[in-house]
């Protein structure tokens, strides 16, 4: 695994020096850096990469130049991520102990790289979680941004080269457990299911270890991930760092 200079930036530690403003609104002044963001090495493996970036633009029309900006900011999350690859890049700290429940609300923006290929899978959001039943301590929640349907994924999703919002709980949402909840295979990765659905079965759940963006193990992957919001807040990934501000 290989951490780039600009992920360095934002690990525990490290100081922030000349923040730049991540959005040119009057709400920039409540933003603030959030230095628990980064690679979690125990759910990475292989050689891929994750690197806090500036762009990329994107190509919404016939034009040379790519000119859609990112989201937010000038900057994003960049993914390399090769066949058999996985990598997590997340929040180890901030959301412990959180009841599942009260997870409302979780949209991001994919930016898919890629020319040519019908089998790409997107970067999902996942929460390692115990999902207080007896002899079940932990799973892994994941939102599949492919399995799902509008509009909780772009009407059309499969466009390369843009910037396209994904809802993780809107409706048409489909999350799986990589642990059967029941004995069953509803809800799980292979049977996924709503998030409402996935919260009702375990209705005591709170999260435990990380929420994370991840991709892998499947596909290779090349693109970009930007404004995450996890209820009210927004997570914007910058080169100078991951910036969190109320939404």
């Amino acid at each position: 695994m290989r951490i780039t200079r600009g992920l360095a930036w934002v690990l525990p530690g490290v100081a922030l020096a000349g923040l730049v403003a991540v959005v040119q609104t009057p709400e920039a002044a409540a933003a603030r850096p959030a230095d628990r963001w980064g690679v979690i090495g125990r759910n990475t493996y292989g050689s891929p990469s994750a690197e806090l970036r500036t762009g990329p633009y994107g190509r919404t029309g016939p034009e040379f130049p790519a000119l859609q900006p990112p989201p937010y900011g000038r900057g994003s999350l960049g993914l390399t991520v090769d066949d058999g690859e996985k990598i997590a890049f997340g929040n180890e700290t901030d959301f412990a102990r959180t009841p599942l429940r009260r997870i409302r609300s979780v949209k991001y923006w994919i930016f898919t790289g890629i020319d040519s290929g019908t089998s790409t899978i997107r970067p999902s959001f996942s929460m390692e979680v115990n999902p207080k039943i007896e002899n079940l301590p932990y799973t892994t929640l994941v939102y599949l941004p492919d399995v799902s349907l509008s509009p909780s994924r772009p009407v059309t999703h499969d466009f390369r080269n843009v910037w396209q919002q994904y809802d993780a709980t809107a409706p048409g949402n489909r999350w799986g457990s990589s642990r059967s909840i029941d004995g069953t295979t509803t809800c799980t990765l292979s049977n996924p299911c709503s998030f409402d659905t996935l919260k009702s079965k375990m209705p005591n759940a709170v999260i435990s270890y990380s929420v994370a963006i991840q991709k892998g193990t499947d596909d290779a992957f090349v693109g970009a991930v930007d404004g995450l919001q996890i209820n009210n807040s927004l997570f914007d990934f910058e080169r100078s760092g991951v910036h969190r501000r109320p939404c």
